[in-house]
């Protein structure tokens, strides 16, 4: 199992429909994104007090981290379809050790997962 360094505050979220989305790039799916990067940082439902903590948003796809953002900074949609939800802004890290890591080495289960939180 790859080691989940203490000092880090992790977010996970599903990117599945997405990605997917982005994979077979259907512009007219509404949750197409231009990349895997704002697959992963936009519009989520997380606590705000959790946002402002975590260090790194982690894009999950079939159980495995496919892409890393160290967080830099985190907004919240003032109005429309996604009021109130996340967007983070950070840098990738494509050579993250958490890059790859399998969920199932972490969380004891991934029934109805959209999001999960380590160290948080």
């Amino acid at each position: 199992m790859k080691k989940l360094s203490p000092s880090d505050k992790l977010i996970f979220v599903n990117i599945k429909n997405s990605y997917e989305a982005f994979k077979q790039n259907n512009k007219k799916n509404s949750l197409y994104r231009n990349s895997v990067y704002d697959c992963t940082r936009m519009y989520w439902r997380i606590n705000e007090k959790k946002a402002s903590e975590a260090t790194h948003i982690l894009g999950c796809y079939k159980g495995k981290v496919i892409e890393v953002i160290k967080i830099n900074d985190y907004s919240i949609v003032p109005s429309g379809e996604y009021e109130g939800r996340i967007i983070f802004d950070g840098i990738e890290e494509v050579d993250s050790h958490y890059m790859n890591l399998n969920l199932y080495e972490v969380f004891d289960t991934l029934a109805n997962f959209r999001t999960k939180y380590w160290n948080l």
